[in-house]
């Protein structure tokens, strides 16, 4: 099932520089260790070759590479302990058996992928958490693959392992700088922590190698071109620290900032920026739906003026004539509905830029990015942009281009993942992936409409009026996704408007499901389709709340199952929701469902989750229409189907 990313609880203006990573060095070489020696250079491995070896080869995937990490136990324990203060231990560091020599070890992370990992008593909550190593934390000389750094992501919102290395690879097949990506095991004193993806890290290095010519420019991460103060961009700065200077930025903001209108902040941008290539990153961030990117731009719940987006860097040339976007961050991609869709797209500005947008329960906001300088100038004019989408989609982003990397990388990490302590289930996994290619053709729905200015928020259920479905068009429901068995077949249109001959429940139109049930494989009991209707203002407290009350049938005798979505269930991938079933036929059926009545299904293994807190956080409504037609052994007939339909109208809260 589509897993909501999880809102932020926190955020820092702008110029602070949001979720700032802190990188200073736990000691120093030559200072006791604690085990009571001295700490060592990296000189050890200085013979083995890795220093000198061409990191294409550590990104490639032709064989998965193993971090064999080791340092004292109470130092472990220590760095675990104190793992959000992002210090580094010193650890040494072995490679297919060699010796490469002390590194430094920390963690790394932000709001959700760091701190959120640990509970008020400081108990740690994620099964495990991302990484980096810093190879010249005491050896200035020392190298890994020519690299100085690499990072090892947990993916811990991403179960199917694969969203960074898929949209790094896009966005350099179109020709956007971008790091590469990867997968890794890492092992700590002997003891395997499981799979990880193996990202390059953005610094000197890496714009020296991207630019070989003029590699020596100024790096920032995540500084937007908003403030005309040089001094504001100091803090941001990756490279040239002590001697770069920041008039070029504050002169790309001013230009942008002062520019009377769309038009002229347009050819601000094309002043200072590649506007092909800046097409062409809009394009991937775009169709993988990159909700935590650029065009996040969060608010502070305390002040809604301070505003500020993250995941990304800014290079700027030697000849401080020329910047470029470089992306970051990317595993909360490839969903095709999120909670971030009721804020407008970035080609559209609403008319009142006051407006914030709310994507949780903890009073964190969006502001429209449309009211941003920079979009508003981009959006001025779309006919670059319109072309590197239609050529994403047909090319490297097309269904048949992402299925055949998809192959590639289940085949590459595969008995990783059946291997991984304490991981998901290989069928869990298999499960995840499967979701990613019916994804994709949501994606490209996704990515054609939001271009014109139409998003997945005019789907979304109203908490206070009954939802009759009138005011939808066929462009809408294409951004509606409905999961199921990769096996089974589902469309979403409009009963009434489509086709004469279904007519709708209510009114002119109602909410059709049709669906084709096919085995996969000899999976018993694996044909299912799910459709979430997620609430406006999501979650919701439904506490206060009586029931919900529907309309709607069946082609023939089915049992329909209606589930409370919530990203608080402990396993609701597998379908353990709290919810109702119905027996439905080809009458119209309206039925009140009380929330009190709600349970899990017969079926279900006993879970921690309890009613009434389910109830104080729900994201949308889930039907599933069962399967018809199976025999004992939960199978269809060999060479059998089930198609049918199941049609929704007039849903209400009360």
């Amino acid at each position: 099932m589509n897993q909501l990313p999880r809102a932020r609880s926190s955020v820092i203006p702008l110029l602070a520089l949001i979720w700032f990573g802190c990188g200073n060095a736990a000691r120093s070489p030559g200072q006791p260790d604690a085990s009571g020696g001295a700490a060592q250079g990296g000189g050890g491995g200085a013979g083995n070759g890795f220093a000198q070896a061409d990191a294409a080869e550590l990104f490639s995937e032709e064989s998965l590479p193993t971090f064999e990490l080791s340092l004292p136990p109470e130092r472990w324990q220590y760095l675990q302990a104190h793992a959000r203060d992002e210090q580094y231990e010193p650890a040494e560091l072995r490679f297919r058996g060699q010796l490469v020599g002390q590194v430094g070890l920390r963690f790394k992370g932000n709001i959700g992928t760091l701190t959120n990992c640990f509970d008020d008593q400081n108990n740690q909550t994620c099964r495990k958490l991302s990484m980096k190593l810093k190879f010249d934390e005491y050896d200035s000389e020392q190298r890994f693959f020519g690299l100085k750094r690499v990072n090892l992501h947990a993916m811990m919102r991403d179960a199917s392992l694969i969203h960074e290395k898929l949209t790094y690879d896009l966005y350099r097949e179109v020709g956007v700088t971008a790091p590469r990506s990867s997968w890794a095991i890492a092992q700590v004193n002997g003891v395997s922590l499981g799979l990880f993806s193996l990202v390059e890290e953005v610094d000197g290095r890496f714009t020296k190698d991207r630019w070989q010519a003029e590699g020596n420019g100024n790096l920032y991460k995540e500084a937007w071109p908003r403030s005309t103060t040089p001094e504001d961009y100091a803090a941001a700065i990756e490279t040239n620290e002590d001697t770069a200077t920041h008039e070029a930025f504050a002169a790309f903001a001013g230009e942008l900032q002062s520019a009377p209108d769309a038009a002229a902040r347009h050819e601000a941008l094309g002043h200072w920026m590649d506007l092909d290539q800046l097409a062409r990153y809009m394009a991937v961030d775009d169709a993988i739906a990159n909700i935590d990117g650029i065009t996040a731009i969060y608010c502070s719940p305390q002040d809604p003026s301070a505003c500020g987006n993250h995941n990304y860097f800014f290079y700027l040339s030697e000849d401080q004539k020329r910047f470029q976007l470089i992306p970051w961050d990317l595993d909360a991609t490839l969903w095709p509905q999120t909670i971030y869709d009721n804020v407008p797209p970035w080609q559209v500005t609403p008319e009142d830029c006051d407006v914030r947008y709310p994507i949780g329960n903890d009073g964190a906001t969006l502001l429209a990015p449309g009211c941003d300088a920079f979009f508003s100038g981009l959006a001025q004019d779309l006919a670059g942009y319109d072309k590197a989408v239609d050529e994403l989609l047909e090319g490297p982003f097309s269904s048949d281009s992402v299925n055949a990397a998809i192959d590639r990388h289940v085949a590459f990490i595969a008995s990783a993942v059946a291997a991984e302590p304490g991981g998901q289930s290989l069928e869990r996994w298999q499960s995840e992936i499967a979701m990613v290619r019916h994804n994709v053709p949501l994606l490209h729905a996704r990515a054609r409409a939001r271009r014109h200015g139409v998003t997945p928020a005019a789907l979304d259920l109203s908490p206070t009026t009954p939802n009759d479905f009138e005011a939808l068009d066929d462009e809408v429901l294409t951004l509606l996704p409905s999961f199921s068995n990769p096996g089974t077949t589902t469309q979403v249109t409009l009963a009434g408007a489509a086709d004469p001959a279904q007519p709708a429940l209510e009114g002119e139109k109602s909410l059709l499901l049709t669906f084709e049930y096919r085995n996969d494989g000899q999976k018993p009991y694996g044909q299912w389709t799910n459709l979430a209707l997620p609430f406006q203002g999501r979650p919701l407290d439904l506490s206060a709340r009586t029931g919900v009350r529907l309309t709607l049938r069946t082609d023939v005798p089915r049992t329909v199952r209606v589930d409370l979505d919530s990203r608080l269930y402990e396993a609701g991938i597998e379908g353990i929701k709290f919810g109702w079933e119905i027996a439905t036929n080809n009458e119209p059926l309206t039925i009140d469902l009380a929330l009190d009545d709600a349970t899990l299904p017969v079926w279900a293994h006993p879970t921690g989750d309890q009613l009434p807190v389910i109830r104080q956080l729900v994201d949308a409504l889930a039907f599933q229409p069962m399967c018809n037609g199976r025999d004992a052994s939960g199978l269809l007939a060999e060479g059998s189907s089930d198609p049918g339909f199941l049609e929704l109208d007039a849903i209400e809260l009360y």
